[in-house]
């Protein structure tokens, strides 16, 4: 069923509204929390102190007082301040739309995905570092075809995420993933039983995945480390997808899902893998041949042509093969 018109010029809206959002937010994250004078054996000192996430604060001189000291403090006033002042007011209007478009009943991610997706965007790593799979990115591919085919394959309560690897990659990413999912929930941890998961006070999930070529062997640093599973090395393949769709709050959030027809030929890959539980397998054939008849119908600029399927790995091959039939 496609998306009524009314629903298209909601997620217009909450697309602009969110592109300016983090217009303001950007240069905001980059500020200082902000600055005060301090007497110190009867001499002015400016300082600064900013959020190192998990509620802390750091706090640091910066240097006695001079004419050009009182011209950064009065300038970090005035940018914070115009900066601030553009927030509350974008802010307000996305609190007046929320429940409009929740009203609609627009593709949407539970709360916490929202809160996730928000900080990991604002910190440059959606589309960029990972990508959304599982149930959640078939919500990306619903707004991408203007269409709602996903009705019923509701999602789970947590949130997974595929690493964008190449081959100069950061041993850091994950460290760094899990201090940005700290600052939308201070109280994520990873799980004591997988290195792969983080979880937070409530128990929301969320699963870091790599794939099963030659980035299993990386040495990743810090505690977050991605779980290996075949399959995952083929989401970078083709042209992501990336849109902004709401969380059940109505807030907008930006998602980035990987090509959908690889999507869509994965999970039927799944379909028929030996040893997978039956309810999984028949959830994966249900997505997939949706997804793959979604593509067909409304994402021409996604062709099934024989142009992709000659570059698909010899096993997407097969899944291709078997859904003609």
């Amino acid at each position: 069923m496609g998306l009524s018109d009314e629903q298209l010029r909601g997620l217009a809206n909450a697309a602009q509204l969110y592109e300016a959002w983090k217009e303001v937010m950007l240069p905001l994250s980059r500020l200082p929390g902000g600055m005060y004078w301090r007497v110190i054996n009867s001499r002015e000192y400016l300082y600064q102190y900013a959020s190192t996430g998990a509620g802390k604060q750091q706090t640091k001189s910066l240097g006695p007082r001079t004419p050009g000291a009182e011209q950064a403090y009065e300038e970090f006033k005035r940018t914070k301040g115009d900066l601030e002042e553009r927030r509350i007011g974008i802010e307000k209007r996305l609190e007046e739309f929320a429940p409009a478009w929740r009203a609609l009943r627009l593709p949407a991610v539970d709360r916490s995905a929202g809160a996730v997706l928000r900080a990991l965007d604002l910190a440059g790593f959606v589309g960029k570092s990972v990508l959304v799979v599982g149930t959640y990115a078939l919500k990306a591919y619903e707004v991408e075809a203007a269409a709602l085919f996903a009705t019923g394959m509701d999602a789970t309560e947590d949130l997974d995420f595929t690493l964008l690897v190449d081959e100069d990659a950061d041993s850091d990413l994950p460290r760094r993933l899990l201090l940005t999912l700290r600052q939308a929930d201070s109280t994520f941890i990873v799980s004591p039983k997988s290195a792969g998961t983080a979880v937070n006070r409530i128990g929301y999930r969320v699963d870091l995945l790599t794939g099963g070529t030659g980035e299993g062997k990386r040495g990743w640093a810090g505690p977050w480390k991605p779980q290996v599973l075949e399959g995952q090395e083929w989401f970078r393949a083709g042209r992501p997808v990336t849109t902004v769709l709401i969380d059940f709050d109505g807030w907008p959030v930006a998602l980035a899902a990987p090509d959908p027809r690889y999507f869509a030929l994965h999970k039927l890959w799944l379909s028929n893998r030996a040893g997978r539980p039956a309810i999984k397998r028949a959830k994966d054939k249900r997505q997939g041949e949706a997804l793959l008849l979604a593509v067909a119908e409304h994402m021409p600029h996604y062709p099934l042509d024989n142009r992709f399927v000659q570059a698909l790995p010899a096993v997407l091959k097969d899944a291709w093969a078997a859904a003609q039939h």
